[in-house]
């Protein structure tokens, strides 16, 4: 597959922040601020809304909503930053960074959400990779000689951040509740349990601080190394996601003897000959040994 996040990449010394609230208004709001030629070096995209509470009582406009805002505002964003701002073709070279603020329920599904954020968390986990593998890996990348001075030049990086618990307004403000559906209101089903684990969590400190979070992030953009695609944070986030990958990979070994039904046919064989090319000539490029 095509590689994501090929080169290094580091924040341009002045760079100024600025932070912004609607989606409708990024752009131009910016434009205003910075002048019309302003060009993103780092976008952080995050949208917050979480609807708490059964799935089975969930109306459709419900669901709607959580999707429109979780899901379709991240979209919406993310490709004006590389399309309109031009991170993918700007005549100096910049490239930029974007991150897609996800969640660990953006790789570990959890009831008592009515499905819904995690689903929109999935989405924009499954968007952002996508959407990393369209851009093409030399845009921005040739290296450039201008005074006998060697000018390396960046592409469009992706990073979907997966953090845990964090102190915003997100159990509050941005927070909105559902009635337990009465086949679900008993305090020994999951839902039930899990949401008085996570208040008791909340009551007792847990979480991270908003400038933690920030912290992390500048320092991933400006440390000049190749942006990591997955970037969980928090203690709970890599505990949790360690062990939903392990038990993929422990499901994949026990259904192996039902899965390969294309195993020898043509189209399988030509399939993983191009990975293959595409990884070692990646690997190639980057002065390393595949891992096939």
């Amino acid at each position: 597959m095509n590689p994501i996040n090929t080169t290094p990449y580091s924040l341009p010394p002045n760079a100024t922040w600025l932070t912004l609230t609607s989606v409708t208004q990024t752009f131009s709001v910016a434009a205003a601020h910075f002048g019309p030629f302003f060009h993103i070096d780092v976008l952080v995209n995050n949208t917050g809304y979480s609807l708490a509470g059964d799935t089975e009582p969930v109306t459709e406009e419900q669901m709607h909503d959580e999707l429109e805002t979780l899901f379709f505002g991240t979209v919406r964003v993310a490709i004006q930053a590389v399309r309109v701002r031009v991170m993918r073709s700007h005549p100096a070279g910049r490239g930029g960074v974007i991150f897609n603020i996800s969640s660990v329920a953006g790789v570990c599904a959890f009831p008592g959400h009515a499905s819904l954020h995690c689903s929109s968390k999935f989405a924009v986990e499954g968007w952002t990779e996508a959407f990393a593998r369209e851009m093409k890996s030399d845009w921005n990348e040739q290296k450039h000689r201008v005074n006998l001075i060697w000018l390396f030049l960046f592409t469009v990086n992706f990073c979907l951040v997966e953090p845990g618990s964090v102190k915003t307004n997100v159990e509050t403000t941005s927070k909105k509740h559902i009635a337990p559906h009465e086949a679900y209101a008993g305090a020994d089903m999951p839902a039930r349990q899990l949401g008085a684990f996570h208040r008791k969590s909340i009551e007792a400190g847990a979480g991270a601080q908003p400038e933690e979070i920030a912290r992390v992030l500048y320092t991933v953009a400006s440390r000049g190394e190749k942006i990591p695609l997955h970037l969980p944070l928090s203690e709970t986030a890599v505990r949790f996601i360690g062990m939903k990958l392990k038990g993929r990979l422990e499901g994949l070994e026990e259904v192996t003897d039902l899965s390969g039904l294309d195993v020898g046919e043509v189209f399988c064989v030509i399939r993983f000959e191009w990975f293959t090319a595409q990884t070692a000539s990646f690997a190639q490029k980057d002065g390393i040994r595949p891992q096939l």
